[in-house]
């Protein structure tokens, strides 16, 4: 575990402050267009201790589409109607219930974060869980529910009358997810401070994936992926930033693995 979050070496600060322990779980259901042309219409967050686990301040919104078609594949998938949207407010009035937090976490971070454009420490459970739980069959947020599994038992009451790919369901399932995963990973790390800043980096970098999906070794794990396959990859052009990532880190990890062996054999 301590290779999928290794610690870094930090400046102390003289001045330092107790970092926050309240992290905004957010997710956003949207047009469904690109993001220079899309359209927030649903908002939904819950606010998660990380200290207590207590997930509570359930919020939720429908924003005004201000005209922006809603994609039929994405109707499909959040089943928001035109009439459900009619009175809604603005997305800019809306959001504004969202905002003060210092910290957000978000399933992918990279596609909330730009809409909402909300300031402040921005954390992604998708990159997070990947190093959680290397081992989990898919990394969606309901295949994490499955197959974690992530128990909802206390987040049930705040559910109701609501369904996944609905933005609050979205957002208290994501918060189970971040509670299992500082479960797992906090313990490896000195106290809260040093859990958010190599969760922050983890977060900014690209995905470090547990499995390639794509090419001759699909769906294989990691460790059984060979070396030539992982150089191949870092000299292919426009290679995916995330499998790029991924050849590196894997590669670099086997040499420190094998300098280690020839240290312990000497």
């Amino acid at each position: 575990m301590s290779d999928h979050f290794p610690a870094r070496p930090a400046t102390l600060s003289l001045f330092a402050e107790a970092p926050p322990t309240v992290i905004r779980l957010i997710d956003t259901e949207t047009a469904g267009q690109r993001l220079e042309e899309d359209a927030v219409i649903e908002i939904g967050s819950v606010d998660l201790d990380l200290v207590s686990g207590q997930i509570g301040n359930p919020m939720q919104t429908l924003c005004d589409p201000a005209g922006v078609p809603i994609n039929p594949h994405a109707r499909r998938v959040h089943h928001i109607s035109d009439e459900m949207l009619a009175g809604a407010p603005p997305f800019r009035e809306a959001v504004t219930r969202f905002a003060g937090a210092p910290l957000y976490g978000a399933q992918r971070a990279a596609f909330d974060r730009p809409r909402l454009r909300l300031t402040g420490r921005w954390f992604c459970t998708h990159k997070l869980a990947l190093r959680a739980f290397p081992a989990v069959q898919a990394h969606g947020l309901q295949s994490l529910v499955k197959y974690v599994p992530l128990d909802l038992t206390d987040v049930r009451p705040m559910m109701a009358d609501l369904h996944s790919h609905r933005a609050l369901y979205d957002a208290l399932c994501t918060a189970v997810l971040m509670r299992a995963i500082a479960a797992v990973l906090m313990p490896r790390c000195v106290d809260l401070d040093d859990f958010l800043q190599r969760a922050e980096r983890v977060s900014n970098e690209p995905a470090l994936l547990a499995r390639f999906r794509f090419g001759r070794h699909k769906g294989v794990p990691l460790a059984q992926v060979p070396n030539d396959y992982l150089e191949w990859l870092l000299r292919e052009p426009g290679m995916d930033a995330d499998a790029f990532f991924t050849a590196k880190h894997h590669l670099r990890l086997r040499e420190i693995r094998g300098a280690r062996a020839m240290l312990a054999q000497a």
